[in-house]
């Protein structure tokens, strides 16, 4: 083989590797500009050639063309390996899109917490946006002390509600996004769930916790335990005795010192009555099986009717010791009734009771 094909093959050689290691298009390229015009953006891909922009690529925000300068360096995306005018034709907006879409997987797969504005609002929650892409931000993901609180869920009210956040800067997670479906859905719920689980991670069943009572209701009260992590205390956990109306003892804005009694499924479950001096202790001394007591109705189910007995004792009078009757039919709340005493379990807090029979 001559010294000339030998040449020849090296620079062959030396072409199809070149060739090999040209981008195809859709790579993310990086470049610097090398001169600007109304006509045109120039940019040195480096090894890989002169790329060019068009004016197209700015109709939608022509200031960005303007921002441009020689010397700047830019992300683009190769749309076309050579025009015809041999040029590598590029994007700088899919290269946007691109990047955003990467910069946005990598947040949901760390569990970034992003700051997003609030862009605009609709009836089902707030559009935000994120490395420059809109995201949706439903109602059912907001923060508690953002949800809009309005009667009868009227949809005109609750866009009105949500309208004093547009502009600010809110705290989120990325919940899920589908790029070919252009979807990104965000979350400020998730952020408080994952702090209120580490939380819950640090208590344990018998702590005493402080709180501050922020709902009352028929069946208990809410406790603000911090900025993350509620609790409830239920009614039949206020104290020992019954308690008809929670709102006659608790009041929002009240603080209180309760015990956990439970975290099952997440969550917490408080008592006040557990710091005090539990009356079934020693209730032997007190009451006896066959005992005839005077007792008052506190509460009537189908089941039978629970009943107030001294020293904050709850009994109860089961339907089948109604002789028939319903309780509403034999029973009327508020009334003392003589009784007597069935079965006593201290353990489990049961008192069994019986009407006495009239002659």
């Amino acid at each position: 083989m001559t010294e000339s094909t030998t040449e020849i093959k090296s620079m062959k050689d030396l072409l199809l590797k070149e060739e090999f290691f040209l981008p195809k298009p859709g790579s993310i390229l990086g470049g610097t500009i090398i001169n600007t015009s109304k006509t045109s953006v120039i940019v040195d891909l480096g090894p890989i050639g002169i790329g060019i922009v068009y004016p197209g690529e700015f109709y939608d925000n022509p200031d960005r063309m303007k921002t441009l300068k020689a010397g700047d360096t830019i992300s683009t995306m190769l749309i076309e390996l050579e025009n015809d005018e041999g040029y590598r034709e590029l994007s700088l907006k899919a290269a946007q899109v691109t990047t955003a879409w990467q910069d946005v997987k990598e947040k949901k797969e760390s569990g970034e917490v992003i700051d997003t504005i609030i862009v605009n609002i609709n009836k089902g929650g707030l559009i935000v946006e994120v490395s420059g892409i809109q995201g949706f931000l439903p109602l059912s993901q907001l923060a508690g002390e953002h949800y809009p609180k309005v009667d009868g869920g009227d949809t005109t009210k609750i866009v009105q509600a949500l309208q004093k956040f547009k502009g600010q800067i809110f705290k989120v997670k990325i919940l899920d996004f589908n790029e070919a479906e252009n979807k990104l859905i965000v979350s400020e719920r998730a952020i408080q769930e994952e702090a209120a689980k580490e939380e819950l991670s640090k208590l344990t069943v018998g702590e005493t916790v402080e709180g501050t009572i922020t709902e009352v209701t028929d069946f208990g009260a809410f406790v603000k335990l911090s900025d993350t992590l509620d609790g409830l205390i239920h009614s039949s956990e206020i104290d020992w005795k019954f308690i008809e109306n929670p709102r006659e003892i608790l009041h929002i804005g009240d603080t209180v010192t309760a015990k956990i009694i439970s975290l099952d499924g997440g969550r917490v479950s408080l008592s006040l009555k557990a710091l005090k001096e539990d009356p079934w202790i020693g209730i032997d001394n007190l009451y006896q099986v066959g005992q005839k007591i005077h007792g008052k109705i506190s509460k009537i189910r189908n089941s039978g009717a629970f009943v107030e007995l001294p020293g904050d004792i709850i009994g109860f009078i089961p339907l089948a010791e109604l002789g028939g009757q319903t309780p509403q039919e034999t029973l009327v709340a508020g009334q003392e009734y003589d009784m007597a005493i069935l079965n006593i379990d201290a353990k489990e807090h049961k008192l069994t009771l019986t009407l006495e029979k009239k002659d």
